[in-house]
């Protein structure tokens, strides 16, 4: 390793350490609330405290509202399931997934310089880079951005509720066809919807950041070896940094995706066959795992390039070492001196060959069908409630689910 890059591995192991979370708004609340680490005490605190915001106040004000065990479904909150999956379920998820997927991209862009992958000419561009995400994830208007959006998706689906002539632990009392919000209601307007949709709205800021993050890295000068064990040409890394946006899947489709279609087949009478419901999850299933496949083909110029490369430099040297070996055993068996051929012979044209496959089955895409699996499954997740509408499910099966339900509620 030259000096050059040693200058620069220590430089950025000391002041330019990667993170699309640290120091960003939510970091700094955290923080001041004595939480600010990725601690397992720190987690749990800062679940109980999203929700003892969030969820806890809206039950009690549902009971003084009486919208609760008494109301039909609907108009009882307890019964939602979207307040279980966003509140209890999803927003700790979210945080679990920030601590891992926080480690696992520092740990990625660690090993394009640390492993050399990035050729030294292109290590301070890379250095300035991160410095740049840096900036990004602590700029208060992109934050600022994202709680006004809130707002305004939150008032987007909120304000019909008042004006559809259906009760909803949300509305109630239509008069003149137009509802009120209950006390409940007037605080998911105001506090939990705001809070959960900036909490993805958040999310989709940093995974832009890390999308655009890879676009520039496909730009550097890559040093990929086409012989390298992880059939990626080095950067097999990305594919594990990739596959833990997976619990971002799960918990969105935990959140939002799940609970919406359940409540569309259970009080609204509809079936998985209706375009909204079937689209729906199908759209999810299908986009969420390509959301974080796609940017990963942005490499896959220079992965085929190295690719390319190292097979046709390698069909040279193979051809001069299979054409001395055949001469050598052609020799030895037309004058019957076998102890001319020996051993090593027959072990260096074995890995000839090993190597000459595995530079054949070289990925030129840094993803493997085990990662992608893992993403598709990370969708399906949030599904297996949608089963018993979709599929006749053995009785065990189906007792297990209603299980699961009631200790839900």
């Amino acid at each position: 390793m030259t000096t050059a890059l040693q200058s620069v591995h220590a430089e950025f192991s000391d002041h330019r350490g990667f993170s699309l979370f640290e120091g960003d708004l939510v970091s700094r609340v955290f923080a001041a609330l004595d939480m600010g680490t990725y601690r397992a005490l720190d987690l749990v605190k800062r679940s109980l405290l999203l929700i003892a915001v969030t969820w806890i106040p809206l039950a009690l004000l549902a009971i003084v509202s009486e919208v609760h065990w008494i109301q039909p479904p609907g108009q009882n909150f307890f019964l939602d399931f979207a307040a279980y999956g966003q509140l209890l379920i999803g927003l700790p998820m979210f945080l679990v997934a920030e601590r891992v997927i926080d480690g696992q991209t520092r740990d990625a862009a660690r090993c394009f310089l640390t492993t050399g992958v990035v050729e030294v000419g292109d290590a301070v561009r890379l250095f300035h880079l991160n410095g740049r995400v840096e900036q990004l994830r602590k700029r208060l208007g992109p934050e600022l951005v994202c709680i006004v959006l809130a707002y305004g998706v939150t008032a987007a689906w909120m304000i019909p509720e008042m004006q559809n002539d259906r009760n909803t632990w949300h509305a109630m009392d239509p008069i003149n066809h137009r509802q009120s919000l209950t006390w409940p209601g007037l605080y998911l307007f105001a506090v939990v919807g705001p809070l959960t949709t900036y909490w993805w709205l958040r999310w989709s800021w940093k995974i832009g950041i890390w999308s655009w993050y890879l676009y520039r890295l496909s730009r550097l000068r890559l040093n990929l070896v086409a012989s390298h064990p992880d059939k990626t040409g080095g950067i097999g890394f990305l594919s594990d940094a990739q596959t833990k946006f997976g619990l971002v899947i799960l918990a969105y489709g935990i959140s939002y995706v799940a609970p919406t279609i359940l409540y569309k087949l259970k009080f609204e009478g509809a079936t998985i066959f209706v375009l909204s419901v079937w689209g729906y999850a199908a759209s999810f299933v299908i986009g969420a795992p390509l959301l974080f496949t796609l940017p990963l083909f942005m490499f896959t110029k220079q992965l085929y390039h190295a690719k390319s490369r190292a097979l046709e430099m390698f069909q040279e040297r193979s051809m001069e070492r299979a054409k001395a070996f055949e001469e050598k055993w052609l020799k030895a068996c037309t004058s019957g001196h076998y102890e001319l051929m020996s051993g090593s012979d027959l072990a260096g044209l074995n890995a000839l060959n090993q190597v000459y496959d595995h530079i054949h089955k070289m990925r030129v895409v840094p993803f493997d069908l085990r990662s992608f699996s893992e993403l598709v499954g990370s969708a399906l997740g949030p599904m297996v409630p949608l089963l018993p509408y979709i599929v006749d499910l053995p009785e065990p099966w189906l007792k297990a689910i209603e299980e699961g339900k009631k200790l839900l509620r």
